[in-house]
């Protein structure tokens, strides 16, 4: 199990480092351009940067639970109530992100109306649809998991 754990840790911190280098250089970046530009872009923008930044909190939480769930792997304690805790945690950090980006989903259609492009309108939809699924699947790994344990601990007492 430990080859599988390390190849998942590593993703997970792929998936960590381009997410914190765009929130500490290409977002302020950003909001520096469209304060210099001013105008409608900046009135469109900056609460969808304000909603990157408040989304990457829960999404670094969850990437933590994510590296604690496999360190419980690597000690044979998957079938664990801390696992189903870690997932709980999961389960409530998408839902936290996916909360953040529907607030945002009319500065995307303004954004988007304004600079017609509709591709832009599309990306605020996939970034709420992605952490709407990604938190039902963890409440349905945690239920599957509480089962499991349950019938585990059922077992172990009928023996």
């Amino acid at each position: 199990m430990k080859r599988e754990t390390i190849f998942l840790r590593l993703a997970v911190l792929v998936i960590a480092i381009p997410i914190i280098a765009i929130c500490v250089f290409a977002l302020p970046f950003i909001w520096r351009q469209t304060a210099e530009n001013g105008g409608w872009v900046e009135a469109s923008i900056h609460p969808i940067i304000i909603g990157m930044y408040v989304a990457v909190v829960p999404f670094l939480i969850a990437l933590y639970q994510a590296i604690r769930l496999l360190g419980l792997i690597d000690r044979d304690e998957a079938f664990s109530y801390a696992s189903v805790r870690s997932l709980r945690f999961i389960k409530y950090c998408a839902l936290c992100i996916t909360v953040v980006y529907i607030a945002t989903l009319p500065f995307f259609y303004q954004f988007a109306e304004r600079d017609d492009a509709p591709g832009f309108m599309v990306i605020g939809l996939i970034l709420v649809f992605a952490s709407f699924v990604i938190a039902v699947f963890a409440e349905l790994l945690q239920k599957l998991l509480k089962r499991a344990i349950d019938l585990k601990q059922e077992n172990d007492l009928t023996v």
